[in-house]
């Protein structure tokens, strides 16, 4: 169910791809949001790695750490919405949401413990990855 899901995302977030924006308009370029919110997005790729890291290590006290880093990472990145690119704001809106919901997961789980909710963090966080993913070939096609 959620891989039909994530497929529908990343279809629909193709589509709109191809719907950009030229920037017209007094929106920031692209090299000013990317210079502005940049690392941002860098910092919370290197945080995304390292929480599905270390949900694999199944260690409650440094899992707990990592997805409220994570967590704050994303918040970060958020700051930087939207993106004057539609596409590339739908795309990065997509993967900071999936983001969220495997965090919440992450964070109840280490919580609890809980470890069905642990490992059901994992996958949502594989498919935040598999979104993040697809937004940065947008951001990268936005012209």
């Amino acid at each position: 169910m959620r891989g039909a899901r994530l497929l529908a995302v990343a279809a629909g977030v193709s589509l709109l791809a191809g719907c950009g924006s030229d920037s017209s308009g007094g929106a920031p370029s692209k090299a000013a949001w990317t210079a502005k919110h940049g690392g941002a997005l860098k910092t919370l790729d290197t945080d995304l790695d390292a929480a599905r890291a270390t949900l694999s290590s199944l260690q409650r006290p440094n899992i707990l750490g990592s997805c409220t880093v994570l967590r704050d990472s994303t918040n970060e990145v958020r700051k930087g919405l939207p993106v004057p690119d539609p596409a590339a704001d739908a795309a990065l809106r997509a993967g900071l949401d999936a983001i969220d919901v495997g965090v919440e997961d992450c964070v109840r789980g280490a919580q609890g413990p809980n470890i069905p909710q642990l490992e059901r963090s994992f996958g949502e966080l594989r498919e935040a990855h598999t979104l993040m993913d697809v937004a940065h070939r947008t951001l990268d096609a936005w012209r």
